[in-house]
């Protein structure tokens, strides 16, 4: 039989209407899930890690539930972990697992995006085909993925698309993993390129700015200047800066501050052909790292991770390098 853990960190999945509040609230323990869900064939485990919304975990709670799951799944006894999670910053704390939990064990988020006390109420049946795909050989080796509507999608590929929708979270470019149809695990590809940072510290001092027509360098001044350790910039379509920009991020490297290029496209690498004042070719003579193939969120904790483990420049560079 199948032992699966079962992590609670809180969120839709366990909120619900209180006589004291205007609104749903985490309130669902592990034996209320319990409760309602099959048991054929597997050992279920629950543990309450936390219990708060999405919007109230910060990057230092996903490095803590990381070092938690990484002991858990150190047991022989355990055969996988589920862990249930608010939708507003799932795709952040399973990247940052994803890249700092090491076990080829399975590991996988789910949760919901209504409340128990919806009428649309997703919860139970995301945290059922979760369980499943816990319990599956085919999820061996996948890295940590995301189960939503009975699609799982790689952590490292995940977004959420829609902030209404059950099917909020996709995977723009790759599609997802597969699919749990009913006992049957459909695995359509496998995740490529994964990077594992033995991280026991991070970088809390890391800005994400967004550029947008226009816009002016004040945010990045600013973050300079209150002396962030990183910033990331979600660029113009494959890594594209209004020339105006260059001198503050020239500055920004020459005080020693990291700055990460991604683009604020849902998919597609960097690199362009152009040869005008503030194209690709411009970013990469300054030096700066590039992020490819993650949202502007996920490249925020990679260098959150790998700011509070490198040992020297080379080693973060290469890092950013794939």
């Amino acid at each position: 039989m199948k032992r699966i853990v079962v992590i609670t960190t809180g969120g839709a999945i366990g909120a619900r209407r209180g006589p004291m509040v205007g609104g749903a609230m985490p309130a669902l323990k592990g034996e209320d899930f319990l409760a309602v869900l099959p048991r054929s064939g597997v050992d279920l485990v629950f543990e309450e890690f936390a219990n708060l919304p999405g919007s109230h975990f910060t990057a230092v709670s996903s490095l803590d539930l990381a070092h938690r799951v990484e002991a858990i799944l150190s047991s022989p006894d355990i055969d996988g972990a589920v862990i249930i999670h608010g939708p507003d910053t799932l795709e952040e704390t399973a990247y940052l697992l994803d890249l700092t939990v090491s076990s080829p064990k399975p590991v996988v988020f789910t949760g919901a995006i209504r409340s128990s006390a919806s009428v649309g109420y997703d919860g139970v049946v995301n945290l059922a085909s979760a369980i499943r795909l816990a319990m599956a050989p085919e999820a061996q080796d996948l890295g940590v993925v995301t189960l939503f509507g009975d699609e799982f999608h790689a952590a490292s590929e995940l977004q959420q698309v829609d902030s209404q929708s059950l099917n909020a979270f996709a995977s723009p470019g790759s599609g997802p993993l597969g699919r749990v149809e009913g006992e049957r695990i459909v695995v359509r590809h496998r995740p490529g390129g994964r990077q594992h940072i033995a991280c026991q510290r991070l970088e809390e001092m890391v800005d994400l700015i967004r550029v947008t027509q226009g816009a002016d360098v004040r945010q990045l001044r600013h973050s300079i200047e209150d002396g962030v350790a990183g910033v990331v910039i979600e660029s113009f379509g494959g890594g594209r800066l209004p020339p105006w920009w260059l001198p503050q991020i020239t500055d920004a490297m020459q005080r020693r501050t990291v700055v990460v290029i991604t683009t604020r496209c849902m998919s597609g690498g960097l690199g362009d052909e152009f040869g005008y004042v503030g194209a690709f070719h411009d970013l990469r003579r300054l030096g700066v790292l590039f992020a490819q193939q993650l949202s502007g969120p996920k490249a925020r904790i990679k260098l959150m991770v790998a700011l509070g483990t490198a040992r020297n420049t080379s080693e973060l560079r290469g890092w950013f390098a794939a």
